[in-house]
């Protein structure tokens, strides 16, 4: 079955490329990717493969029904959205659109599925039960997956497992990187209002300084790290930005803090939160001020299925073979919203970095970056490992 799944990678290799720089030159942003849906539904109609369109305003799913019997359904996800980021490449696919372009590479996730489909739809006769593809807006921060599984994406027929990939230029072309358990962190948002009392600069004890009390709560947000949680348990709490004042001699009333938190467990992610609300709370009644929390909760931490991992593994050890499969190390502390399709961890999720940059042809800029791109030797075998994947995991 490899062979036959290399070979149809290899001979679709020009036209995927070729979308994937059709979707580079036409960026659109969260819930703005008409074009590229629209593009997505006519590489998909021209297999003649069943189709819901604008699920979750711009998201499509496709299904592939294999014809060798009964079997589970598994579902593979690409996210189709662009930056708002101004490219700096010159090449000829650079963005036409002043002021975004694909620097995380979405653009050659919907490349890479619609490889896949037509790499399924070729072998379908070969395979047991159902493939689901989750062409998916809206991932940079807007969190198009859950709107996607709210809408029914995960049943009609029911799935039982979801793949995907993201391309990476700190791994070289032609290998690959699986990690078991923890990949991404949980990315949430807080912001702190503090209310004192304003006064001039010059008699600091009539205020209740603002400025002063927000320096103490930025300095003890970072004992929640490095003194109420376990070291072998990474957890960030970043503070993004300080606004108060508009005058060198004045002492603000208000000052407005806001800021992240990272973790890798969800366990970890709740008690972060407990830990920043009890700060709070001491600050407020320590400086006799009113102090307001709030906390928008964000993606939830990735974890992959190891067992899903044996199966990813096996496909791609035969399609590049061993020596190209890495083991990662250690995981990120970057969001991914993917692993919502695991519908609150109740479904097998798993997600593996593809190997696209190339020291050699200068592609080495990371994702967000205005010089990013990948190499595109990347796309055949990223759809490649994730239909064999899929097949492997049908058929077993």
């Amino acid at each position: 079955m490899k062979d036959e799944v290399w070979k149809i990678a290899q001979e679709i290799k020009p036209e995927i490329t070729e979308i994937r720089r059709q979707i580079h030159m036409n960026p659109e942003l969260g819930f703005e990717e008409k074009e590229t849906s629209e593009l997505v539904v006519k590489k998909l109609k021209e297999l003649g493969i069943e189709l819901k369109a604008n699920v979750a305003k711009y998201g499509v799913i496709a299904l592939i029904k294999g014809e060798a019997g009964e079997g589970p359904t598994i579902g593979i996800r690409a996210d189709m959205d662009a930056l708002a980021l101004q490219e700096e490449n010159d090449v000829p696919y650079k963005s036409k659109i002043d002021g975004k372009m694909h620097a995380c590479g979405h653009d050659a996730h919907t490349a890479i599925l619609i490889g896949v489909a037509k790499i399924l739809v070729k072998l379908k006769g070969k395979i047991k039960g159902n493939v689901k593809l989750f062409f998916q807006p809206a991932e940079e921060g807007l969190g198009g997956a859950k709107p996607m599984v709210e809408a029914g994406a995960l049943k009609n027929p029911d799935v039982s497992a979801v793949i995907a990939l993201h391309v990476d230029t700190d791994t070289q072309v032609g290998t690959i990187q699986v990690k078991d358990g923890s990949l991404t962190a949980s990315a949430d948002e807080f912001w702190i209002d503090i209310v004192g009392k304003g006064g001039h600069a010059a008699y600091p004890h009539e205020t209740k300084d603002s400025i002063f009390i927000g320096s103490h709560l930025v300095n003890t947000i970072q004992t929640i790290a490095s003194r109420n949680t376990d070291p072998v348990y990474p957890v960030v709490v970043t503070v993004g930005t300080f606004h108060a004042g508009s005058a060198f001699n004045i002492i603000p009333e208000t000052a407005r803090l806001t800021g992240t938190i990272r973790a890798l467990l969800p366990k970890v992610r709740d008690e972060t939160h407990e830990h920043l609300q009890r700060i709070v709370k001491g600050t407020e009644e320590m400086f006799d001020v009113k102090i307001s929390l709030g906390i928008k909760r964000g993606y939830a931490p990735g974890i992959n299925d190891a067992g899903l991992n044996i199966i990813l593994k096996d496909a791609a050890n035969e399609l590049i073979g061993t020596e190209n499969v890495i083991e990662a190390e250690y995981p990120g502390m970057g969001a991914e919203d993917f692993f919502d399709f695991s519908d609150n961890y109740r479904l097998p999720v798993t997600m593996f970095w593809l190997g696209s940059g190339n020291k050699e042809k200068g592609i080495i800029a990371p994702g967000h970056n205005p010089k990013f791109d990948i190499d595109e030797d990347a796309l055949p075998i990223g759809s490649s490992i994730l239909a064999l994947t899929a097949i492997k995991y049908l058929n077993k």
